[in-house]
This record gives structure tokens, C-alpha cells and sequence, in this order.
């Protein structure tokens, strides 16, 4: 029962992360232009917390199946 519950946690944390580096992407994005080198970083970070995010979340999703 820990484990679910420290996901979720992690999830949540992850969460938060994205919606942080979202809006520094878009700070970034309006001040230095879209094709600029630490836009362009931001965003391949944003990419990483996402596909970080969808990972776990299916984990957490199979773990919850087959706790029923």
C-alpha cells in the first residue's frame, strides 16, 4: 500500500514540475523568441517531465489493476 501511495505522490510532484517548466517555457518563449537556445532546452525538459509523468502514471494504473 506504501508503494501506491508514494506514485501517487510522485505523480503529483511531477505534476506540479510540469506545470512550472510550462510556464517558464512560455516566459522563455515570449522574451527570447521560440527558436532561441534555452527555449529550445526548456522545452526538450518540459518533453522529459511529460514522458516521465505518462510513465509512471501507467505504473501506477497496472498497479491498481492488480491490487483488486
Amino acid at each position: 500500500m506504501l508503494t501506491k501511495v508514494s506514485e501517487v505522490g510522485q505523480l503529483i510532484d511531477l505534476s506540479e514540475c510540469i506545470l512550472n517548466k510550462r510556464r517558464e517555457l512560455i516566459d522563455l518563449g515570449m522574451n527570447y523568441g521560440l527558436l532561441n537556445k534555452k527555449t529550445i532546452q526548456c522545452s526538450q525538459d518540459l518533453d522529459k517531465l511529460i514522458n516521465l509523468y505518462m510513465k509512471k502514471r501507467v505504473l501506477v494504473r497496472k498497479f491498481q489493476h492488480t491490487c483488486k
